[in-house]
Formats: structure tokens, sequence, C-alpha cells
């Protein structure tokens, strides 16, 4: 579904493989704002009750399928994992220590920080600035998985013929589609035609991601979760007039994603492919 500009001077792919379908995008910089350079939607046969990674022919079939019609020459790509698949810890570390120390901290530390064996465990961290909690120490956000979980996912991509080049946390790469990314209360409700994925920020940083069958939504807003700001993204996968039947049985304010950036994704399902895409320019 189009274009091209120039010799593809964008983005790399964010790609989002969802439950039945690969959603791709790509971006590029124009006068300040963002605009989609290339985009698709490939939908496959899900796996039924299984993830997709049960189906791993079905999905590189779809990303072949998808980055032909698109239109893009890109074959680098970014990627979300989603929240529930990692962990993510909050860190505190002296404000003078160097980077390279820091990594072998937590390197030091991985086996209590995280449940993997050592020799499965992928690790990443990001300084995030001064700590408020603790004097002289900087916040530093540490992100780990398993190494086969990344390694069944690069095999996916290879034999579909692009380089996985960035991984990701889809709750964290979509904090950059919020408006206010760091204020407390606010979360994302990303809807699909039989689902409801709730995406929300503990201490404004820490991702928190639930997921629900639509007709269950208030699940997602137990544990005493407090949501002041309810964003939504994807307001069209439903039936019209379903949307206000099933939020406002919530009693939460909510109103529609908007621009970042020039990019508007409210009402279709690309949120997560723009975020890793817009992710990628900067």
């Amino acid at each position: 579904m189009l274009g091209r500009i120039g010799k593809d001077a964008g983005s790399l792919l964010g790609v989002e493989i969802a439950v039945d379908s690969v959603r791709l995008v790509q971006l590029q910089r124009r006068k300040g704002r963002c605009e989609r350079l290339a985009w698709e939607v490939e939908r496959f046969e899900p796996a039924g009750a299984a993830d997709w990674w049960q189906v791993p022919d079905r999905v590189v079939a779809a990303l072949r399928s998808a980055c032909r019609r698109s239109g893009s020459r890109q074959r680098r790509v970014a990627v979300a994992l989603p929240a529930s698949q990692v962990i993510c810890k909050l860190c505190q570390l002296p404000a003078d220590q160097p980077v390279a120390e820091m990594e072998a901290q937590l390197l030091a530390d991985a086996d209590r920080l995280f449940p993997f064996p050592l020799e499965d465990l992928v690790m990443d961290f990001q300084v995030l600035g001064a700590s408020c909690g603790q004097a002289g120490a900087r916040d530093v956000l540490v992100v780990a998985c398993r190494q086969t979980l990344l390694q069944s996912l690069e095999a996916i991509f290879d034999d579909a013929g692009l380089l996985l080049e960035v991984v990701e946390v889809d709750s964290i790469a979509l904090r950059r589609m919020m408006p206010q990314p760091g204020a407390d209360g606010c979360a994302l409700l990303r809807l699909e035609p039989g689902s409801a994925t709730l995406h929300c920020w503990s201490q404004g940083v820490l991702p928190q991601r639930r997921e629900a069958p639509l007709g269950r939504l208030a699940e997602l807003f137990v544990d005493d979760l407090q949501v002041q700001d309810l964003l939504l993204a994807g307001s069209l996968q439903l039936e019209q007039g379903r949307l206000g039947d099933l939020i406002d049985r919530l009693e939460v304010p909510y109103r529609a994603l908007p621009q970042v950036a020039g990019l508007a994704c409210h009402d279709d399902n690309m949120a997560l492919a723009s975020a890793l895409a817009l992710g990628a320019l900067r």
C-alpha cells in the first residue's frame, strides 16, 4: 500500500506480530513531522488456542508478503516482545559510576534480579537520570529475557529475509506515543476485535501489561489500579456503538490517543508498529 520517496531514507521497519496478522510501518521525517513511508497489514491463519510462536511458517510467509506489498526496500527491523515475556527492574546505582562498571555490577547481580540461568540470560539497561528516592544515585531501568526467546524470534525474521536489529518491550515502545510519557495515572488501552490490552507505567517508567477479552474489560482495572487518563487506540476495530457500551461501564475517563509527531494511530491497529519505527528514527 505505498510508498517510497527518495531512496528509502526512512526508519527501520517497525513490525508487530499480532495473533492473526503482521503489521509493518516505515516512517520518515518531513518538515518536523513524521509520516508513513510504507505500511502494510498481512493476515495469517491464527494458531487457535496456541500462540503465533507455534506457527512460525505462517508468520514468515506473512512477513515476506507484507514487505513485498508495502513497497519498502528496507530490510532492517525493529520488533517488540510483550512485557509479559520480559522482566523489568528499576535499580539505583551510584551517580558517578561509569557505564562499563554499571554493566559489570548488573551482570554480577543478575542471579538475584532475574530467575533465569545466566547462560540463558539477555540483559539490557538504560540510565534514566538522577534518582528521586536515593541521593547520589541514578535510576537505571534493567530489562531481561531468555536468550532462547530472542533466538526463536531472530530465526523467524532471518527466514523471511529480514535483519532483526532492534528488540524492545511493547509497553516501553508504546510509551513514546503518549502525550505525557511520564505522567502518573495515564494508561493506553489497545482494542482488537476480540481482546483488549492495557499498558500503564508504574512510577512513570516500569511497564505493566494486562490483557482480557473485550467482554471482561473490568478485569484490567483490578488491584486498585488508578487510571485518571485512559487513551484508546484501535477503536475502529470494533463494531459501531460497541466501544461506548464497553468503556462506559468502567466509569473511567477516556479519550482517543492524540497525534504524536504528526502520526495518528487512535483508530487503527498500527500504534505499536508506528512506535517501533518512531524509536528507530531517534
